[in-house]
Order: structure tokens, then C-alpha cells, then sequence
């Protein structure tokens, strides 16, 4: 498998993340925050672009041990650090879900 097919499946697992994690909840809390105030006054749009930054935030947090993997062997964008990622992300949405579970 190609190192860009297996960012794809990074890229799904992410998005999957930012619609069913919890931290989607506090994101949409703090949107005043970060959100422009002519986007507030819709509950679609803070809902959309809540679960845009929590996946963008999940593609992010499990790029860090591809990272350190390819950081301490030399070896870029290989397929290996790909697997990294895209399981790093795997485990996001796992430690997510038990989260809500429990």
C-alpha cells in the first residue's frame, strides 16, 4: 500500500473522530471563542465547524508519534510512519468511545 492511501485512511478515521468524539462537546461550548460572530447564530454551522476542529485536532494529536518515529530512525514519510498515524488515529477514536461509554 502507497504512504498516501494509508494518510486516506488517517484522513477517514479523523473525520470519523470529529463527528462522534466528545471533546466535539467542548469545542461547541467554547465556540465563541474561536468562531466568528456571524456564524454563532446558527446551530449547524457551530455543530459543522466544531466537528471540523476536532478532527483536524485528532488528525494532529496522532501525527505526533509518526513524527518521533520518523524523527529517531531518519526515515521519511515511509509507509511505516503512515501505519503510526493512521493507528495513532485508530486509538483516538477507541480511547473516544470508551470515553462515552463510560
Amino acid at each position: 500500500m502507497k504512504p498516501h492511501h494509508i494518510f486516506s485512511v488517517a484522513l477517514v478515521v479523523s473525520t470519523l473522530n470529529g463527528m462522534i468524539s466528545p471533546a466535539m462537546m467542548i469545542v461547541a461550548i467554547f465556540s465563541w471563542v474561536w468562531m466568528p460572530p456571524y456564524l454563532l447564530g446558527s446551530a449547524g454551522s457551530i455543530f459543522f465547524a466544531s466537528m471540523i476542529v476536532t478532527a483536524t485536532g485528532t488528525l494532529l494529536l496522532a501525527g505526533v508519534p509518526a513524527a518521533l518515529y520518523e524523527c529517531v530512525t531518519g526515515d521519511r514519510a515511509g509507509p511505516v510512519a503512515m501505519w503510526i498515524w493512521a493507528g495513532s488515529a485508530v486509538l483516538l477514536v477507541v480511547l473516544g468511545l470508551a470515553w462515552r461509554i463510560a
